[in-house]
């Protein structure tokens, strides 16, 4: 008796989704390696690398739910500097999203560490977001900067009520992307209010930099330092 009442509790209890698994796992993580960089002086460095991971996982995420579920999904990145919660997200603020019956439905919304941010695409840099307003470069010369964040914005309302400026990274019901390219992360700080600056925040410099690249498949490999962009 004992030892069916058991199986009944454990039956009984909610079970996760691999999308879910997928997020909590990401999410652990990444504060596991920002407290653990706090205790060992690893500052903007840990905090860099976790936010690597964080959007890894929630670009994995995104693809395996839109495989499971047949249906489109995407990665929303916060680029609205104008937006009055500007100051706490963006190009930090994330949310991800599924196609339902013809709405966007926001399935999980999460953050970037303090002090790292999205180094945004080159059509889209504000005034005062690059230090010395100095275009970033990859070691061979060319621009560097978040080729898959190419879209134009679109307005969507995530976590509130008021509608603000997000681009996406899109996934089709088969897992595939015509947004793929590369994602750019860098450290940064707040500016202070009334600085006159088109952008809220400026980013420190190039040459700490880590990010991802996507596939075309959807597929997600990480890249941890400015050479391997």
């Amino acid at each position: 008796m004992k030892r069916s009442a058991l199986s009944a509790q454990h039956s009984a209890l909610p079970g996760f989704t691999l999308l879910e698994l997928l997020v909590v796992l990401g999410l652990v993580a990444a504060l596991s390696v920002v407290l653990l960089g706090g205790l060992a002086g690893g500052g903007k460095s840990v905090a860099l690398q976790s936010g690597q991971t964080l959007v890894a996982n929630l670009i994995t995420a995104a693809r395996t739910r839109a495989v499971a579920s047949g249906n489109q999904t995407r990665v929303l990145v916060h680029h609205d500097p104008d937006s009055p919660l500007a100051a706490e997200r963006y190009l930090r603020h994330l949310a991800l999203e599924e196609l339902r019956a013809g709405s966007w439905v926001t399935l999980q919304s999460t953050a970037l560490p303090a002090g790292v941010y999205f180094l945004p695409h080159q059509n889209r840099t504000p005034a005062g977001l690059l230090p010395g307003e100095t275009a970033w470069t990859k070691l061979d010369g060319t621009r560097l900067h978040s080729s898959c964040l190419f879209r134009a914005p679109i307005q969507q309302v995530v976590d509130g009520t008021t509608a603000e400026n997000w681009v996406e990274i899109a996934f089709t019901a088969q897992g595939t992307t015509a947004t793929s390219g590369q994602l750019v992360l860098a450290t940064g700080r707040l500016l202070p209010p009334g600085s006159g600056s088109g952008s809220p925040v400026v980013l420190d410099g190039q040459e700490t930099v880590r990010g991802l690249s996507i596939s075309g498949y959807g597929l997600a490999v990480l890249i941890n330092e400015r050479s391997g962009f």
